[in-house]
């Protein structure tokens, strides 16, 4: 995204705008800048409505230093972010949380009768299914869910999926539902930054061109999916269906969870 640059205003040019950040694994710093761009706040009118001095909240944009605890729960409050942007930046302010290898995610679920048989009743019970890990990663599924996201299995992930030219022939909204993934994965990314998993997604990603479209569009991040948001689909017989995502967390330490595909009566948009 090419830089913009403000009119001039008496006799002088406002500052640049920072450029939006590429597809990488956040940092505090940059995070904390784009928030503040994305506000069109100037570094002296944020200081002001965060109550500390300009020079110290440039230095924490650079990276040069880390605000304290209360320092960036003034930032929080001033900035007014929603519950799943503060809790982004406390989490980018801590310790990253280190995932298990994918292999080992994979072999743990595999090796577990209970999760095969919970996959089999899903089946069962006509809904797809599978087990994800934080990134979205397929560990395993149902033949269902294969059917329903035709090219997943090859792909492995469901956030390379909707990325991809192949969900565009599936999904009725590929757009939205892309931007919501993105959101997804950089809260993930803050998370699980030091993962094996975080740096081989981003490679995965950086060449991507509408990743890198919705990476730079939004500083939004988002920690899981409002139960009134279906997600709008063609089935395998090309017939309109909404699929009421649901996801269970709390398997090995959270790092595996279960995800449901419920079918249900078509409620998206109309469709010529």
């Amino acid at each position: 995204m090419n830089e913009r640059i403000a009119r001039p205003h008496k006799g002088r040019l406002r500052r640049r705008a920072p450029k939006r950040p590429q597809v990488s694994i956040p940092d505090l710093g940059t995070t904390i800048a784009w928030i503040r761009d994305d506000l069109g706040l100037t570094q002296n009118q944020a200081a002001a409505t965060v109550n500390f001095s300009a020079v110290h909240l440039g230095r924490f944009e650079r990276g040069e230093s880390k605000p304290p605890p209360d320092t960036l729960e003034k930032i929080i409050s001033g900035y007014r972010l929603d519950k799943a942007m503060a809790s982004h930046l406390r989490e980018l302010a801590g310790p990253a949380i280190m995932l298990a290898p994918p292999d080992a995610l994979r072999s743990y679920v595999r090796a577990e009768k209970s999760l095969k048989l919970n996959l089999q009743r899903f089946q069962a019970r006509a809904t797809p299914a599978a087990f994800i890990d934080p990134f979205w990663n397929l560990l395993a599924h149902n033949d269902l869910f294969t059917r329903a996201f035709p090219g997943i299995e090859d792909i492995g992930s469901m956030s390379l999926w909707m990325l991809s030219e192949q969900s565009k022939t599936v999904v009725v909204d590929p757009e939205c539902e892309g931007s919501l993934m993105v959101a997804t994965l950089k809260s993930a990314l803050g998370r699980h930054r030091n993962s094996a998993q975080a740096k081989e997604l981003v490679s995965t990603l950086a060449p991507i061109n509408d990743a890198r479209r919705l990476w730079a569009a939004s500083v939004k991040v988002t920690r899981g999916r409002d139960s009134q948001c279906p997600l709008h689909a063609y089935d395998a017989n090309h017939r309109l269906v909404s699929y009421q995502l649901s996801l269970t967390d709390g398997m090995l330490a959270h790092h595996v969870r279960l995800l449901t595909a419920t079918p249900e009566e078509y409620s998206g948009p109309e469709i010529d």
